[in-house]
């Protein structure tokens, strides 16, 4: 069974109760509990540096020899075990106190609270980090003001001080505070991004100052990183991942998170191909020559984010050593795609549909509601039972279900017809019928990684001319190409203009074959299309895709140029 990651709790207050409280608040955990205000967040760079400034790293053997003790005093209510000094051990270990994330309701509120700094039983908190995701929730996280210093000057890893934009590198040292799966470190380099101008024909956006935009069509110059976001690992390395991840299978890729890394990895046997070549020594984003035979993973400068802050990859090692930071996984390809899809109202009212399209794109998810409704045990089994249908056997899954109800009809298949679980039943799927009513409609597909070409980004790396398996227009996606399917529609949330649909015709032979062989469950793109302006400015640093061989939305997408813009850059300053 796949590693799950160590939940602990911190303190999470809104701005209005801090300023309510004059800055100062007496909280311990039961009342926080009582309140809301204690919430779980996964382990990261950030909590285990913390651990290891405070001495708490070797908490493992202990908690697992708690949630023991708690799991055998719950089965046995008449045990001697005394639950409530098990709960409140379990509690000790898991409490970040040095941590509290603060949601600010009002500007006002943070900027009183980021000057005169927030008392919680005694102890200062000041300001540690605010993620891109924290950002968009109105969250920022507050440290200790004790081990402020130490936590930031480890995080920081001996990075030079360079002019940055402050909202970037916010978004950067926040990158610690990512959940993260701790995996081997690897051997690693990083290569200078591909970074080329091409004419294309767009629908291109000019700012007017009366506030009516301009929008034309028209021939620009456009900028494009063909593999922004991406880099690739060998399968060796994948294998050693999935064994730390305790899966039974190889990814075929990998998000990945380490000091101020984020991005996409995908499987491709780098070193085969440079045997393949025959070369095997490029160049890093430094100018340092490196033997692509001694490496695990290759990294895009657009991955690492801060690269241009360091010397070297050795220095930057070096540091990491030194700071005892790792690397992490906060998510991976699955072992087998989804079949089915929810549709969401913007994918459906980016297509021309006329009346007999909206009644056959509506057709599956009716026809499911109704075999639920009508007490098929069937349907009503793989409706309670979710994602745990979509599992290979398993002898001990029903312990793992935790609806009631599925148990009790899969104990007594006349239940069905209970009128307490009918009513159940009815009342669980109501709220699914409403939200079929905006879009939330079930069709043939899934959600997957999409990929740029690996071949093409090796073509780069070695100096040779970008080409690729695969030409504009072509893509490859085994899931599809197994089923014998070659055409599909792809989507990506959230889309805003209709142009967004893309008509994807499918490619594969014997070469796509043989190097693609690891990458079963993800969409990979050619380098050279206009596929991530087209989906609206995506690109390959974890971006998922839905795909669906739906007719009615290949023939109901109208196409047309993806709108574009120029981007402004924000002033950049020299950040201590």
């Amino acid at each position: 069974m796949a590693k799950k990651l160590q939940q602990f709790y911190i303190f999470k207050l809104n701005s209005s109760r801090v300023i309510q409280d004059k800055l100062n608040i007496q909280l311990n955990i039961d009342r926080a509990r009582e309140n809301g205000e204690l919430v779980a967040i996964g382990d990261s760079q950030m909590l285990r540096s913390l651990r290891e400034i405070t001495g708490r790293n070797n908490y493992e053997e202990r908690l697992k020899k708690l949630l023991d003790q708690r799991h055998n005093a719950r089965r046995k209510p008449d045990s001697s075990i005394n639950l409530y000094e098990i709960e409140k051990e379990i509690d000790a270990i898991l409490f970040v106190p040095e941590i509290v994330s603060l949601v600010v309701e009002d500007n006002r509120h943070y900027t009183k609270i980021i000057e005169n700094g927030l008392y919680i039983n005694g102890k200062k908190y000041v300001r540690l980090m605010c993620s891109a995701g924290q950002a968009r929730r109105n969250n920022v996280l507050l440290v200790d003001s004790d081990i402020e210093a130490d936590l930031k000057k480890i995080l920081n890893n001996g990075r030079k001080d360079i002019p940055l934009v402050p909202a970037k590198f916010n978004a950067y040292f926040a990158l610690a505070s990512s959940t993260a799966l701790p995996v081997t470190t690897p051997l690693f380099c990083v290569v200078k991004d591909c970074e080329v101008k091409r004419k294309e024909r767009v629908e291109w956006i000019e700012e007017d100052p009366s506030g009516d935009d301009k929008i034309e069509e028209t021939e620009k110059e456009i900028k494009f990183n063909l593999f922004d976001g991406q880099g690739l690992i060998s399968p060796r390395m994948a294998m050693q991942w999935a064994a730390d991840l305790d899966l039974d299978y190889i990814p075929s890729c990998f998000i990945v998170r380490s000091n101020f890394i984020k991005g996409l990895l995908v499987v491709v046997d780098f070193v085969e191909y440079s045997d393949y070549i025959g070369k095997h020594i490029i160049e890093d984003v430094y100018g340092d020559k490196v033997n692509i035979r001694d490496m695990d993973v290759i990294l895009s400068a657009s991955q690492f984010k801060l690269y241009n802050a360091f010397d070297n990859i050795k220095s930057y090692i070096e540091n990491c050593k030194k700071n005892n930071i790792g690397w992490g996984v906060t998510r991976y390809a699955p072992k087998q795609e989804k079949n089915h899809v929810t549709l969401n109202y913007q994918f459906i009212q980016a297509l021309n549909l006329n009346d007999q399209g909206i009644k056959s794109l509506c057709k599956k998810t009716i026809e499911y509601f109704r075999n639920i409704i009508s007490n098929t045990l069937d349907y009503t089994l793989l409706y309670l039972l979710g994602d745990l249908c979509d599992e290979n056997y398993d002898e001990h899954i029903f312990e793992r279900i935790g609806d009631n109800v599925a148990k009790a009809i899969i104990l007594n298949n006349n239940l069905i017809n209970d009128p307490y679980i009918q009513g159940y039943i009815q009342n669980s799927i109501r709220k699914r019928i409403k939200e079929s009513y905006i879009g939330n409609i079930i069709v043939n597909g899934n959600y997957t990684f999409m990929a740029a070409d690996p071949i093409a980004m090796l073509e780069h790396i070695f100096g040779m001319p970008v080409k690729g398996l695969l030409e504009r227009g072509e893509y490859y996606c085994k899931y599809w190409l197994d089923r014998g399917i070659n055409k599909i529609a792809g989507m990506r949330s959230p889309l805003v203009w209709r142009s967004e649909v893309n008509v994807m015709n499918l490619k594969t032979n014997d070469d796509i074959k043989h190097w693609f062989k690891y990458l079963n469950c993800c969409c990979v793109f050619p380098a050279n299309g206009m596929d991530m302006a087209v989906l609206g400015g995506a690109d390959y640093d974890g971006d998922i895709i839905c795909l669906t061989d739906q007719k009615d939305i290949i023939n109901g997408a109208y196409g047309g140029l993806p709108i574009m813009y120029e981007t402004k850059k924000a002033p950049e300053c020299n950040i201590v």
